[in-house]
């Protein structure tokens, strides 16, 4: 392991009080649901864009699409 993921792994294990775990923790999942919202939300759109994507170059070789 070099210096700096060892220097970035002592930071994660440095002793907390139980406060700043709490606080750590309650803005960890804050992140991780906003994150998860915003992919149930945006996904269906992205699925689409990438649909078209795809068929355009399908047109383009001069497969069928159906």
């Amino acid at each position: 392991m070099n210096g700096w993921m060892s220097l970035a792994y002592r930071w994660l294990r440095r002793p907390r009080s139980r406060g700043q775990a709490a606080a750590e923790f309650s803005l960890l999942l804050l992140a991780l649901m906003v994150g998860g919202t915003t992919l149930t939300a945006f996904a269906p759109d992205l699925l689409a864009i990438f649909t078209v994507y795809v068929a355009g170059f399908y047109l383009v070789l001069g497969y069928p699409l159906g």
